[in-house]
């Protein structure tokens, strides 16, 4: 009897046993069958956190007061407060200047375009600024779609803009008119939380943009060196470069087998042979050639060409600017050629037409730049 219940005991322990597996490995079974030997558990990703927007640029800290000078010398713009040089470009159709603001994701950007097509009103502007012309604009961009577009008057084209780079949505305005036969185009960019400070800085940076009259119809691809202390600017062709220059004191610009040195002294020079002894003792084995009398923007002054030795014997020629500045000092713009022979003065500038450098010197002693 003992033996038949042990025996009876064990049957019902292996039976529970196995409908309690059972119970666990049918369910896992019957979830997969049809899936085949392909199958593959899926694991879910792990979600991105949405990006923070920052909170708003506070408006009644931003002031447009402090000017950043383009690379080309050609125009200034007021740059807000809490925005510093991004982008800064010039070619022969078009120039380009941005300032940056990480924290707020701003940006403020001026272009000045040749008006190559002769365009005189705002609805041929429109038309201009087609989907080509605004995709190569926004190139720096992860995507960016046209919101809406109006024309203000007869001259106002006004863009709206919705941007994307990376996982930050944005939002900008342009607006673009025609003046003084150029094409102007002012963009805001900010984030999309952002709009009445998006119309605030694009108003600021629209009405702060001012050419410098002296180099109206100047080429747009040449670079500029101004001494803000000193107040005198120069333009010379872009491949050139500025290699030793700090406000106050010389400047060198490098070309191609070129120099040209722009420096402020203490001199006075009452007559043409005044100027020509003095680049004659500038340094020694120099011979003055020619010497004129000019008048620059209101300065006056004298040009002289040179003939220059070199202590190893080799020739090259030059020729100075000298401007005589309300500061009652004498600035200097002083251009010389590597083995070269030739008068200067007296060369035809289709030959060298590097000598219209000289002729880009100018004073400029209202110019106030505090942002570079």
């Amino acid at each position: 009897m003992n033996k038949t219940t042990k025996t009876f005991t064990y049957i019902i322990g292996i039976v529970m046993t196995v409908a309690m597996v059972g119970s666990l490995i049918l369910p896992m079974i019957s979830s997969q069958v049809g899936l085949g030997e392909n199958y593959q558990e899926t694991t879910q990703p792990t979600p991105f956190p949405e990006p923070t927007m920052p909170p708003p640029p506070d408006t009644a800290s931003i002031d447009f007061d402090s000017r950043y000078l383009h690379r080309s010398g050609l125009f200034t713009i007021g740059a807000p407060t809490g925005w510093s040089p991004a982008t800064d470009s010039n070619t022969a159709d078009e120039l380009r200047a941005g300032l940056n603001n990480s924290e707020a994701q701003s940006v403020v950007e001026l272009r000045i375009s040749k008006n190559s097509e002769g365009l005189s009103d705002a609805n041929a502007l429109s038309d201009f600024l087609d989907a080509a012309w605004l995709g190569s604009s926004w190139s720096g961009y992860t995507g960016w779609d046209e919101t809406s577009r109006k024309i203000i008057g007869d001259a106002l084209v006004q863009i709206d803009f919705n941007l994307r780079r990376g996982r930050s949505n944005l939002i900008a305005r342009q607006e673009s008119w025609i003046e003084a036969g150029d094409i102007y185009s002012a963009r805001v960019v900010t984030a999309e939380n952002a709009s009445q400070e998006l119309k605030f800085l694009l108003r600021g940076l629209a009405d702060s943009v001012e050419l410098v009259s002296d180099y109206a119809a100047a080429p747009y691809d040449w670079d500029a060196y101004f001494d803000n202390l000193d107040k005198h600017m120069v333009r010379f062709p872009s491949n050139w470069a500025v290699t030793d220059a700090a406000e106050g004191l010389p400047a060198t610009i490098q070309g191609d087998s070129i120099s040209l040195v722009v420096s402020t002294l203490d001199v006075a020079l009452a007559s043409e042979d005044d100027a020509k002894d003095w680049a004659e003792d500038w340094r020694a084995d120099v011979e003055a050639r020619s010497v004129a009398a000019v008048e620059v923007a209101g300065a006056p002054g004298y040009k002289v060409s040179y003939r220059l030795k070199t202590p190893d014997g080799a020739v090259e020629s030059g020729a100075m600017i000298m401007l005589h500045g309300t500061d009652n000092r004498l600035h200097v713009a002083n251009i010389r050629m590597l083995d070269l022979d030739d008068d200067l003065l007296a060369a035809d500038p289709a030959e060298y037409p590097w000598l219209a450098v000289l002729d880009s010197f100018r004073l400029l002693p209202n110019l106030e730049v505090s942002v570079k």
